[in-house]
């Protein structure tokens, strides 16, 4: 995905004629917006666009999917049924099958699982466990860490990584489910991330990368358009707006180098009235300090 955003503004300049059969996705989360922006000139079928969720793993395709134009309406991306080497299961907690819907960590079976880690045997245990519900003795499970959920008609939507969880305020958050509802408002690019404050708090973090010369949407635009998908603890606080978002050597996100947050209040399409001396002026330091903005 990340070289075809390239090809795919390159292509978008020079409006060329493609003598392209497929193009098959790999090795990254894909985002429904450039795909969106590639049919739109070229259409789903000519040349047929297919993604393939894989890990080293399972050494190396779990799953495909070819893409038409009702999957990049949906905000989670589709990544379709299994090779036929391969079983799947979305687990939960416990490690029991999740029901369809319901998100869960996308688990692997079958002939394509490798046998393990090299010369680690902890990391081993623990990510190939016992497949107790398979049906050959001995056979074994790979916990992806991946997070998943079966759709009605027997497909998987894939929903980013375990570990890309967090917990703020006691409430656990799927920053790739907020990130799926960005990219539905007009957006190039859209990362959402944890962000500490210096007097502690966290707050949820948007970074966005507008369509070229369109106005990026406003905060509030932006807010609204979330409250209508998602509850108020999963809607960011800031919303950092980019020319591009910054990619390490082999052309992934560097999450390192995103720019922290100003401390000023987001900006909400209305001038800022100062509180006035005394008791009004007092409230409002206090509660400036408590939630780690300037004014």
């Amino acid at each position: 995905p990340s070289a075809f955003r390239q090809f795919e503004a390159t292509d978008q300049t020079h409006n060329r004629d493609l003598a392209l059969r497929a193009v098959v996705f790999g090795g990254e989360a894909l985002d429904a917006p450039s795909v969106r922006r590639w049919t739109n000139r070229h259409g789903c079928t000519t040349p047929r666009l297919i993604n393939m969720y894989g890990i080293t793993e399972t050494t190396v395709h779990v799953t495909t999917n070819e893409i038409d134009e009702h999957q990049l309406n949906n905000s989670a991306t589709r990544i379709g049924r299994a090779l036929p080497d391969l079983r799947l299961r979305i687990t939960d907690q416990h490690g029991s099958p999740a029901p369809i819907g319901v998100i869960g960590e996308l688990c692997i079976s079958g002939a394509g699982l490798a046998r393990g880690y090299d010369a680690r045997p902890a990391l081993t245990a623990e990510r190939f466990v016992p497949d107790h519900l398979g049906r050959t003795p001995g056979a074994r499970l790979y916990r992806s860490g991946d997070l998943a959920r079966w759709t009605a008609d027997g497909e998987l939507e894939y929903l980013g990584r375990a570990d890309a969880q967090v917990k703020i305020r006691g409430y656990r958050i799927e920053l790739g489910e907020i990130e799926a509802q960005l990219a539905q408002v007009g957006l190039r690019e859209a990362v959402v991330l944890p962000h500490q404050e210096a007097n502690g708090r966290t707050d949820l973090v948007a970074y966005l990368v507008p369509e070229p010369g369109t106005a990026p949407p406003t905060t509030s635009e932006l807010r609204d358009t979330l409250a209508g998908h998602l509850p108020d603890y999963m809607i960011p606080r800031n919303f950092v707006h980019l020319d591009a978002l910054p990619l390490t050597s082999q052309g992934k996100l560097d999450r390192r180098s995103l720019p922290a947050p100003t401390t000023e209040r987001p900006a909400l399409e209305t001038e800022f009235t100062p509180p006035l001396p005394g008791t009004e002026e007092a409230l409002a330091t206090i509660w400036a300090d408590i939630l780690g903005v300037d004014r």
